[in-house]
């Protein structure tokens, strides 16, 4: 695998900045900060105006441009060499944190993989795609010997589906996508016998929803994306957004409608919290006037009511974003995809407390992604990795991961992970026993490029 690097044109040192008007490669020593982001030199140099020379007697300009050529000088050197304030310093400024190490890669699974641990600590792997071609391929990895072993395939083949381990161990798999058409059928894993076994399917096919098993071991089914009625049935493929959710009883292999969301949402996310509810995040969903876009919204939902509650407003819009349990009172919510019509990936950072039921902006990433993992370290931090900038409609897929410690001042701290072998986005990640993170498959876009599937492995150590 080659480390997706790019080289300062100036210095030729290892970067991963980049100008936000030209997209050159810059490095801590060239970079010019801005109001809207870093810059290079040449960019952030600004518009000359023409000198105007009175007549008569010489001017005294050329004088007055030494003088102040000097002072600006003086000025650059004091602040290149005064010691940047922590809240100002780039993520590279400091050492990574933590290892990344080349893991074996798939044999059999490319692309959008759902992975889960299961109660034996090793980690199953299931479907994926290769461009539009969903696969039925499933695969375990054991932490202890570091190797892949292939399983018994899905019933049916599926990309972008949701899974869960359930209390008694087995896999609930739903929804997801096969041959452009989203999903509503529902299957289990038996990882003693391996082997699945469809059941009820869900009441709607959906594609980014979310799916959150809730602390009596039922499973919460939300949003997505679905066929409208009328479409599927004329043959069409028009989709709508979903507000609807349901609930699956394992004892009973069975669904039923569960409470409304508010606001319909797609690719949103759902983090179960200490208390048994389940808080609800952004997503892409209806902004007003019948547009679509990224959301604010935010929603509780309570199993005892079975019901869904407005809650605060997130700072920013944001959709695919990622989110992670800090604590059974707190989740982190990063990055994303914002803009009018979710075409720019996000840096910012909200932490919500779910007993003030607040939003607080923390310390933002040092690069913007969206797309990405976000998985809870056994010591409270969190761990970033891959996903995508999008800039301008171009979309690069990352190797970088960072790691957020929210004790560090007053806004939490990021410091960089280093890179994986393996730039992709919309992977898997999953926390093993160990203490290490596995960060698997996913796609690979850049600009000019059709994304790439993946089958690549990466493990982080702390």
């Amino acid at each position: 695998m080659v480390t997706q690097t790019l080289k300062c044109e100036r210095h030729g040192e290892t970067t991963r900045l980049t100008c936000v008007d030209c997209g050159r490669a810059i490095c801590p020593k060239c970079m010019t900060r801005t109001e809207v982001g870093l810059k290079c030199e040449e960019c952030a140099r600004p518009v000359a105006t023409p000198d105007v020379v009175p007549r008569g007697r010489g001017s005294r300009l050329p004088l007055v441009a030494g003088v102040v050529g000097l002072a600006l000088v003086a000025l650059v050197a004091l602040l290149i060499l005064r010691p940047l304030n922590p809240s100002e310093a780039p993520v590279e400024a400091l050492p990574p944190v933590g290892t990344w190490t080349e893991a074996p890669g798939l044999t059999a699974i490319r692309g959008t993989a759902t992975a889960v641990v299961l109660d034996d600590g090793r980690a199953l792997t299931a479907g994926g795609g290769v461009g539009a071609i969903a696969l039925q391929a499933t695969e375990t990895f054991d932490a202890t010997s570091g190797s892949w072993q292939p399983r018994a395939p899905l019933a049916e083949a599926r990309r972008g589906h949701q899974a869960v381990v359930l209390a008694d161990g087995r896999v609930l798999v739903a929804g997801g996508l096969a041959n452009g058409v989203p999903l509503a059928s529902v299957e289990l894993y038996d990882p003693g016998a391996d082997i699945w076994s469809p059941v009820a399917p869900m009441s709607i096919p959906r594609l980014g929803h979310s799916l959150t098993r809730l602390a009596d071991g039922r499973v919460l089914a939300a949003g997505g994306s679905a066929l409208e009625a009328e479409g599927a049935a004329a043959g069409g493929q028009t989709i709508r957004t979903e507000a609807s959710a349901e609930i699956f009883d394992p004892a009973a292999g069975t669904w039923t409608a569960g409470g409304t969301m508010g606001t319909a949402r797609f690719e949103h996310t759902a983090t179960l919290l200490g208390d048994g509810r389940v808080l609800v995040v952004g997503g892409l969903g209806p902004t007003g006037d019948g547009a679509e876009g990224p959301l604010t919204s935010t929603e509780l939902y309570d199993p005892a009511a079975d019901a869904f509650v407005r809650s605060s407003d997130l700072a920013a819009a944001r959709t695919n974003h990622a989110a992670a349990l800090l604590n059974d009172n707190a989740v982190v919510v990063s990055g994303g995809a914002g803009g009018e019509g979710g075409d720019v990936s996000l840096a910012s950072v909200e932490v919500f407390d779910s007993r003030a039921a607040a939003w607080t902006t923390v310390a933002s990433m040092g690069t913007t992604r969206t797309g990405h993992t976000a998985t809870a370290l056994d010591d409270g931090r969190v761990l970033v990795a891959g996903g995508e900038t999008v800039r301008r409609g171009e979309r690069r897929s990352l190797a970088s991961g960072e790691v957020f410690d929210f004790g560090l001042g007053a806004t939490g701290e990021w410091r960089s992970a280093g890179d994986m072998a393996c730039p992709r986005s919309e992977q898997a990640a999953v926390a093993l026993g160990d203490g290490s993170v596995l960060v698997i498959a996913g796609d690979a876009a850049f600009p000019g490029q059709a994304p790439a599937p993946r089958s690549c492995v990466d493990r982080y150590q702390p």
